[in-house]
């Protein structure tokens, strides 16, 4: 019998936008089972196809999602700290429509599915409460395919790099959470042009270092410039 989740997991599983609102005690009722798991560099958490029989917290790290379509492989999200992912075990038809595979290693916490139902399925409040929150999740992904489209490469890699900093303005040092070649397919666009776009941001400050970090000048100039209608 697995043990209940400790209260320190339990608090940071209430960080994650669909739990943030419910009640500890419903909480734990969903997560009766849960166990956490760490995984190494490019681990397979599930493939196309695949039973869902677990949805997962992703504590810390990355995870990409991504699916494979007449021999070509396109990345779908790169689900990082405080992400719900998996919830096809539980919201659909019950097998993995997308692969994952973890990136640079990541903490992670494996719910299992049937309890998860089960509790809902006594709980018609709770469902509606979670699936009122990932909606919102699904228009910000939405969001983000849009931005892929209207944005330039220059554009999308900024966007991207502002994602890894707080700060509103001055200068920041940045570094790329898990290698380039994911970050290109995340952003759809082939390795060499993700070189071309850095060289691009280089004209606004953007420099890499010799450590591979990146230097930007004036975070409120690459907002702007990301914020950019029409490039010139």
């Amino acid at each position: 019998m697995t043990p209940p989740l400790r209260p320190d997991l339990l608090r940071r599983v209430r960080a994650v936008p669909p739990f943030a609102d419910l009640a500890v005690e419903d909480l734990a009722a969903l997560l009766d089972g849960a166990a956490p798991l760490r995984l190494p560099h490019r681990a397979i958490l599930f493939r196309p196809g695949q039973a869902a029989e677990l949805l997962y917290v992703v504590l810390d790290g990355h995870v990409e999602l991504a699916r494979h379509s007449g021999g070509r492989r396109s990345v779908i999200e790169v689900a990082g700290r405080d992400s719900l992912i998996g919830d096809e075990a539980v919201f659909g038809a019950g097998h993995h429509d997308t692969g994952a595979r973890v990136l640079a290693g990541a903490a992670l916490l494996a719910i299992p599915a049937a309890p998860f139902r089960a509790r809902l399925a006594s709980r018609p409040d709770l469902l509606r409460q979670l699936l009122a929150t990932m909606s919102l999740r699904l228009r910000a992904m939405l969001r983000q395919i849009a931005d892929l489209k209207l944005k330039s490469t220059a554009q999308r890699l900024g966007g991207f790099l502002l994602t890894l900093t707080r700060a509103e303005e001055g200068p920041a040092r940045l570094r790329f959470p898990y290698d380039k070649r994911a970050v290109a397919e995340q952003l759809g666009m082939q390795p060499e042009s993700l070189s071309r776009a850095l060289t691009r941001l280089a004209a606004i400050g953007v420099g890499v270092e010799a450590d591979g970090g990146l230097l930007v000048a004036d975070i409120a100039a690459l907002r702007a410039f990301c914020a950019e209608e029409d490039e010139p």
